[in-house]
This record gives structure tokens, sequence and C-alpha cells, in this order.
């Protein structure tokens, strides 16, 4: 029996040269265990339990914890033979799983259930009695995704008196059970490498060290700079608009690695394939992934349209730095070193239309480089230390200089010229702690088609406008709603723009929700004639901020989009009824004079009070809200009559310091696919601030208590899956470039912001419901504004029109797959 389940277990391994055991032993009824500490590609723990005349085994990448809230992931592998349970030493380089291993732990086991029909439900409860881990364990076996094989499964630690949350077994006891010794004391820098091509040789390179290929590498980052340096010793690339990705290749298959540590090889379409067959055992390149547009300059934009409609056969890696290859690492060899050793590696790989190319450089004097990427108009050039290692993380011996500096301003207004009869030049600003501030005009770069365009667009805009200070009297206000793409020289000492020149407006475009289903108008006529606010023109959030009236008009103009989402359900109100943003409060019971089609009800809340709770429950009542200075609404994920049955899971991605928007983004994408894999139908909406909100709705089968137990099991089982990316452990210090899934907002009693509320800041944008296709279009989320959204819905529709009919059942605790 034995020997039909080794089949796999030997065909991966040449035992003339491994000292593995190959497996003679039929076994009896054993009840051995053991945990090995292995160090191939990378370190990780391989349990195997003697069961049926085999060792079953799990690879366990972080290793066993002692601590029941850890959630390690477990990816199930080959059977391996009884005689595996005592092998301790170093397989050879070049041989299935090469590095070296050690006995970490070694014991008895017993199911506590039937094991056989345990496994194949994928609920596996047992209990270890070994030198370091005792007590009771369970292997929870994951859902695949579409076209993966049913191998993944969570490990975790049960709640019983050898449970510990304070002590890290794996660092506090790293040595052997068998022999005493720790696997640092097994490597060996290898004497003779497998052979390669004569002119390959990275061994032999000054600085390359000996060790297997780490799993990660974080990226090296330029530090930016107005202009290339000058003087030798510098080597100058161009700099790409595109997804920056380190390809990792091992023994044929390939990892592609977004700047964030994410896996997104499956989104590359063919590009994996190329990079699988380069000639190496396994490599590590530092890259770019981009895609061109119709004059063959590479745009963001571009590889975003590819991504989006699977034409992603027309991406390009561009190689340029090489890490690791074939049991080397390349970091601390110099730069000038490791581009000559990329050079010959991909020499026989690379052709004029290849899919993979290299980055060339040119070396010394970088400004004509420089000047030649801005005639182009290309991203700018990146210029390198020659001699100098590889850094992760930011570092000054890489420095980025953009052809033209070019940020997004504010337009706060324009002038007109009389002997034109038409708009001469618009008057830009930024926002600085909640208040915008002047920076200059801009009069180049407009066509006659353009300044007829902008002027349409501007006059509508004057009533209300506020003037800036410091600015010339000519200018004519309009309220702050709109952005431009600015190229410009340089700012003067009062920060105003020098050489400025008009690119084009900071448009938001989105698309894909056109065949969204049409929105049903739930106000009438009638019901917009009933708002009536005091103080309309009393100003929010400073100055520039928008008035009582415009938020009133907003709401009015997204009521058919918004109230589908917010009828019916608990909400909590942000009200700010003076203007000033130090007397804003949330209001979450029932208050004096509200609107009495605002319908309230009492329960208990976390603390066992009885208390009164609001909801919304007819157009009227949400349109007299207004006048109460309600700024946001925030929803609770059930309906008021279904109160203890939730029917939407929130996963709030919330980016920690040091977290771009774009890596926001590649997370959101990443627990989409994580949840589709659990067969869950994930929606998608900014959060009106830095973060993303990932809502999935549901059928209303768990109570509250088992809905947060397994949106929590959820979010670890993701994280585990990225752990340098995503935390779910609350608190600052733990959020530091890394993105906090917060699964605690579907606790009964708490709030998520409603979909198409307004946000309490002073350009008041939206927490907007996106098309998983029109996310990776937005630039920057705040251009999703009071005064943009209502228009673009007007022609796209609400994407989320249909939320409803997906709902599934969620998992329930401890049968969380994916």
């Amino acid at each position: 029996m034995a020997r039909g389940k080794l089949q796999t277990y030997r065909q991966k391994r040449n035992f003339a040269r491994t000292g593995e055991p190959a497996g003679g032993s039929s076994g009896g009824p054993g009840n051995r265990f053991v945990v090995h500490q292995h160090h191939a590609t990378a370190n990780h723990y391989d349990l195997r339990l003697e069961l049926d005349g085999v060792l079953k085994s799990w690879a366990v990448p972080k290793g066993p914890s002692l601590d029941p809230a850890d959630k390690r992931l477990a990816v199930e592998t080959e059977d391996h033979p009884l005689e595996y349970i005592d092998f301790e030493g170093v397989i050879p380089e070049g041989e299935y799983g090469g590095g070296p291993m050690i006995v970490w732990d070694t014991g008895v086991w017993a199911p506590m259930e039937d094991a056989e029909e345990s496994l194949r439900k994928g609920a596996f409860k047992f209990r270890l009695f070994g030198e370091k881990l005792k007590g009771g364990w369970m292997l929870a076996r994951m859902k695949p995704r579409p076209g993966e094989e049913d191998r993944n499964w969570i490990l975790f630690k049960e709640r019983d008196p050898f449970a510990d949350t304070t002590v890290d077994i794996l660092a506090s006891r790293p040595e052997s059970a068998r022999s005493g010794r720790r696997i640092e004391e097994l490597v060996a820098k290898p004497k003779n490498p497998a052979p390669r091509p004569a002119r390959l040789a990275p061994g032999r390179i000054e600085g390359a060290v000996a060790g297997p290929a780490p799993e990660r590498i974080p990226p090296q980052l330029a530090s930016p700079t107005p202009a290339p340096p000058d003087g030798d010793g510098w080597l100058h690339e161009i700099k790409f608009d595109g997804y920056r990705t380190a390809a990792h290749i091992a023994g044929g298959a390939v990892r592609l690695v977004t700047r964030g540590g994410l896996d997104w090889t499956k989104r590359y379409a063919d590009l994996p394939a190329a990079l699988a067959k380069l000639p190496c055992r396994e490599a590590i390149l530092d890259g770019e992934i981009v895609a061109t547009d119709d004059k063959g300059i590479p745009r963001l934009s571009a590889l975003q349209d590819a991504l989006s409609t699977g034409a992603a056969g027309k991406l390009t890696f561009y190689a340029f730095d090489l890490l690791h290859l074939d049991g080397w690492d390349l970091r601390n060899v110099p730069l000038i070193q490791r581009k000559a050793l990329l050079s010959q590696f991909l020499a026989g790989s690379v052709t004029a239309n290849s899919a993979i190319q290299v980055s060339d450089h040119v070396e010394g004097d970088g400004r004509a480089l420089y000047e030649r990427a801005s005639e182009m108009g290309l991203e700018g050039i990146v210029s390198k230390r020659a001699d100098a290692p590889y850094q992760s993380d930011r570092s000054k011996t890489w420095l980025k200089a953009k052809a033209l500096q070019a940020d997004d301003f504010v337009i706060a207004g324009y002038t007109v010229s009389q002997a034109a009869e038409g708009l001469a030049s618009l008057a830009l600003a930024e926002w600085v702690d909640g208040e915008l501030q002047y920076r200059g005009k801009v009069g180049t770069g407009f066509d006659t088609a353009t300044l007829e365009a902008l002027l349409a667009r501007l006059e509508p805009l004057r009533s209300g406008a506020e003037p800036l200070d410091g600015a010339p009297r000519d200018i004519i206000w309009v309220r702050p709603v709109l952005s431009a793409r600015i190229h410009y020289g340089a700012r003067t000492t009062d920060n105003l723009l020098r050489h400025s020149v008009f690119k084009g407006l900071r448009e938001v475009e989105l698309t894909s929700a056109a065949s969204a289903p049409a929105c049903k108008r739930l106000i009438s006529d009638a019901d917009l004639a009933t708002i009536w606010v005091t103080n309309p023109t009393r100003r929010l959030f400073g100055r520039s901020g928008p008035t009582k009236l415009d938020i009133a008009v907003y709401y009015a103009a997204m009521g058919d989009f918004m109230l589908p989402h917010l009828l019916g359900r608990p909400v909590s109100l942000f009200r700010c009824p003076t203007g000033r943003p130090q007397d804003c409060f949330f209001q979450r019971h029932p208050f004096t004079g509200m609107p009495p089609t605002i319908a309230s009800f009492d329960t208990k809340n976390s603390e066992g009070e009885t208390k009164g709770y609001i909801s919304v429950e007819d157009v009227k009542g949400y349109l007299a809200l207004a006048q109460f200075g309600v700024v946001e609404f925030h929803s609770w994920g059930t309906l008021r009559k279904n109160l203890d049955r939730p029917d939407r899971v929130v996963f709030d991605l919330d980016p920690g310091e040091g977290i771009a928007w774009r890596e926001v983004v590649e997370a959101a994408v990443h627990v989409r696919g994580a949840l589709q894999g659990l067969g869950l139908e994930p929606f998608v909406k900014t959060s009106g601030g830095k973060g993303i909100h990932v809502v999935v709705p549901t059928t209303r089968k768990l109570g509250w208590k088992q809905f947060h137990q397994a949106a929590s099991e959820i979010s670890a089982g993701i994280a585990a899956t990225a752990p340098t990316v995503f935390t779910t452990v609350m608190g600052k210090e733990n959020r530091r470039k890394r993105i906090f899934i917060d699964f605690h907002r579907n606790a009964r009693g708490a709030t998520a912001v409603a979909p198409y509320s307004l946000r309490g800041r002073a350009h008041m944008p939206v927490s907007t419901p996106l098309s998983w296709s029109d996310l990776e279009s937005i630039d920057a989320p705040e251009d999703l504004n009071y005064s943009s959204v209502p228009g673009l819905l007007e022609t796209t529709g609400d994407p989320w029109a249909d939320i409803n009919d997906f709902a599934r059942e969620l998992p329930p605790p401890l049968q969380v797959k994916r």
C-alpha cells in the first residue's frame, strides 16, 4: 500500500545523490510524528504524521505557533516514507528541496476523531506529545481557487493548557530534537557548485554569497533628485512607467511579485512562461512590467488597459538587476558587475520582439539621456552608483530625476483675454492643512478647443467661490472642484510655480459600470421640493470648503444611487451643525427634533445595555437630514428588520505609513482573488480616505458572533498569504509599511461608511463604489468627490446596483476555505 503512495516522492529524487531514504518499510499502526526545519528555497517547517504506512506531510512556511490566534498556512505535500522521521542532514544543491534539514521536534500523536474521515472533510483535529509541541491542534482545508489543486490548509493551536500567547517557540527552541544542532550548523559554502557554462560563474565574483534564494527581497527604491548627478561612477537608465516586479524562478516555476510583496503571477498571461525558459535552476530578477501606447512609449494607463481587457500578451518585462543566480546571492556584488552578469544570462533569450528585455544604461554624464527622456515624454531617468551593492528600501545610491516636475493642482480660478475674448490662464492652488493656497497661473499648453471647453466648464462654478490670499486681482474665482495636471520647472521661494505648462484636466473616467442595471428613481421632483436648510451659505471645513447647501444638493442628486444601500439599515450620522470641524460629532442614538420618518428602535449594545438607535426608512427622512448638518452616513451590515442576521461583510484595507495608493489597489485585487476562492463575490469601493473597502454580500445564515469570527479567520488567512503586506493586528506600530485588514466593522453595532457617503474633509471626497476594472484606473481617490461623482454616475450607473443578487453563504468559523 505504501509503495504506491511513495511514487511521487521517489520520482522527485535521485537517491544516488541524496541521502534521503528511498523507503521500504510498510510500517504498522504507528503514531509517531516529526516536524522538520528545512532551509530550501526559503526557510520553512514540515509537519509529518505517521498514518497508514507513510508520513502524511504539510509544509508550514512560518512554522507552528503556540498562540491559538496565529493561523499558519500549511501546504499539503507528497507522502514521505516512515524512515524519513529520523532524517537530518543536507540535501545536495540541485536536488529537489536542496538545503539543510533538522528534526526540530518529534514525538507521538493521536487523532481526536476518525483521521481518514476528518482529512476527507478538511477539518482534522489531533493531539501532539513532542518535546516542544503538545496538546490539541487543527488543520482546516482551504477552498482552492479555480484551477488550483486542493492542497492548502490552515494550521493552528487549540486553546488548552499547552497554548501560550507569550512565547515564540521557534525562536526560543531553535535546536534539533535529535542532535541538538541548529540548522545554521549544517550550512556550509558549497565546495563544488553545479557546473554552468564558462561565461556564467556567479560564485567567482567578489561579493557573491552562497545560499538559497530568499522567499522575497524588498526592492531598492530611488530617492528623488531635481537633476541627474554629475561626475563618473554612475549608470543612468530610463525610468519606466509600469509595475515594479521581482521575477522569482525556481525549478522551472515562476513567481512575479509586486513591489508590495503580492504574488501577481496569474495576472501576467505569457510572461511567466517566457521567464521559465531562462537557463537557470533558480534566479531572482528585478525589473518593471510595462505596456506601450501607440507611440511605443511605456505608459501605466496602457498596462492597466492590457490587464483589464485581457490583452496581457502585449506585456514586456524589462530586467535591470540580477539579485540571485543558482545558489549565489549577488546583492553584495557591485551593480556594474551584476548588470554584466545579467546581460550574459539573458543573451540567448532576448530578441527585438521578445517579452523579456534588458534595461540598458549609459555611463558617466546622464544629462543627454535626461534631455532625451524629456523630449520623448518619458517618466525620466534613474541614476545608480556603479560600485554600490543592492540595498532594500529607499537609498541615495539610486536617484530618480523626473523629466519635468509634474503635479496635480486645484483650479481655483481663471483670467480672460479681452483681445482673444476667451480664457487666458488658469489660477492654480493646492490644499495645505485643509485650506487652499495660491500657487500661481498657467497660461501655456492650451489649444483653442481646450480653451473653449475649459471656459464652458469653469463659468458655472463661479457662484459661491472665495478668493485666495496673495493672488492677483484679475482672477475670476471658481469653486475648487476641478484639478489639472501641470508640468513645471521649479517653485519660487513663495511656493509659486515657474515655467508651468498645462497638460490636461485630471479626469476620472469610469467605463466598466456602463452595463450596470439602470438605477430606479426613488426621489421624485416633489421630494426634492421639500429640501430646506437654514444658513445655506455656511461653509464647512474652512473658508474653501463646501457650503451646507452644497451638501444638501449632493445628497439630493445621489439619493437614487445611495438609498438602495441605506434604507432600512441602522445608521450613525456624522453631524457638523456649526460648520466648524471641532463641533462635529457622531449621532448614534435618537435625538430631539429629528425628522419624524427617521425610525428609532431599542436593542442591547455590546455591554448589554439597552440603547436606542436610528435608521433611515424613507426618502423624506433622508432629505430632511441635510437641515441637521449631516455630512456622513455610516451603516450597519444588516437591516433593522433582520437585526441579528447580517448580510454584508466589510474588509477595510487601511494602509499604514509608507504605503502608496497603487499598493492599496494591488492589495485589494489580491483580497478579491482570495475571497473568490472561498466562493464569495466581492465588491469594492473607496473609503473616501486612503483606504479601500472590499464588501461581500452574504446570506443571512450566521449570527453576529459567528459572522465576526468568520470575518476574522478569513482576514487572518488572507494576511497569512502575504505577511509582509498585510496585518490583522491593531495598533499604529503594526501598520507601518503594511495594510491593516480591519474586520472589526463586522461586529454587532459596528458601522462602516455607507456607499456614496461624503467624508468630512475640505474637498469632500466620496466613498465611491467602483467596478474592479475601474479601480485600477483611479490615480487619486480624492478625485472622486462631491462635484465629480454625480456626473460620473449619470453616464455609468451604479456598479453595485445588483449587489444583493450575488449574496453567498459565508463560511462559518473553523471551516474557512480558500
